[in-house]
């Protein structure tokens, strides 16, 4: 049997629906007026607003003043249309000649409404909304993200360094593309990842990595975390570029057919000495390939 939420949640939901469709507007409704039209209380009307909001299924106005209710004003999303639409198709796709009692179709619907679907294989936690900044990232055609995964301290290299000069050549390749393609304008979007603890700041390093053009991994140190994001970055197919300091071991043979780089003086002088045009030609790859 569905919870008591979950029934308020379906109120709710239907409820805007309905004065979507009777209104042919985004019909956006104040919570004393959601509170005469479902019955329900302020603490029942916040509680399943929140969930409603977090599974992307309504949209909300936020303000001063508005107690007892959380919310100034609330109307129905584009998802949560179709979330309405596809329970309808679910109740009609049932044999007529099926003997079923309503608690059974009940059950049914609480089992998967308000729950947004998460493709397969998506980190432990990851929500929709961390999907969709994925989704929203790869398709911006204006930005180049990168990130760069490195052990915080380390005895081969200055941090702050590192981060500084790894961002500034990728600063100066998107400065060159942009030169040599007047009709386009590239930004970049350099992200240092923060390794730490707790599955919220991994779903946070994941999101980042798996939404990046580049991901640039240090290896000198052979740091676990290091490989652990290196191994989210190879698993969602992400363009993946290890470097390390000059004279350090080079990355396990499971990821030596990758192209990694030596460096010197905190990633400041690349040993290749065509290193500018590869990564120019790296940079220039990923962008064309965005969208």
């Amino acid at each position: 049997m569905s919870t008591e939420i979950e029934r308020n949640q379906d109120t709710i939901l239907q409820y805007l629906y309905q004065k979507d469709a009777e209104l042919g507007v985004e019909a956006w409704v104040e919570g004393d007026d959601l509170g005469k039209a479902t019955s329900l209380k302020p603490s029942q009307i916040n509680d399943a607003v929140k969930l409603l909001h977090d599974a992307g299924l309504i949209d909300w106005l936020m303000a001063l003043g508005t107690a007892p209710y959380h919310f100034y004003s609330v109307k129905i999303s584009a998802r949560g249309k179709y979330e309405i639409q596809r329970r309808d198709s679910l109740k009609r796709a049932i044999p007529a000649t099926e003997p079923i009692s309503l608690e059974k179709i009940e059950n049914y619907l609480a089992a998967i409404q308000s729950k947004p679907r998460i493709p397969v294989g998506s980190p432990y936690g990851f929500t929709y909304f961390e999907w969709e900044k994925v989704a929203s990232r790869k398709a911006n055609k204006k930005v180049l993200y990168v990130v760069l995964g490195c052990k915080f301290e380390s005895s081969h290299y200055k941090t702050g360094e590192l981060v500084k000069n790894v961002k500034s050549m990728f600063e100066l390749a998107v400065q060159r593309y942009n030169k040599e393609k007047p009709g386009e304008h590239i930004s970049l979007e350099f992200i240092p990842l923060h390794a730490g603890y707790g599955g919220h700041l991994f779903n946070t390093i994941a999101r980042d990595i798996m939404s990046s053009d580049i991901a640039v991994f240090e290896t000198s140190d052979l740091a676990p975390n290091v490989f652990i994001e290196m191994g989210v970055a190879l698993t969602y197919g992400c363009r993946v570029f290890p470097i390390k300091k000059n004279g350090c071991p080079s990355p396990p043979s499971d990821i030596s057919g990758h192209t990694y780089a030596n460096y010197l003086d905190d990633a400041k002088i690349f040993m290749d000495p065509n290193h500018e045009e590869e990564l120019y030609r790296m940079v220039e790859n990923a962008i064309r390939t965005k969208g």
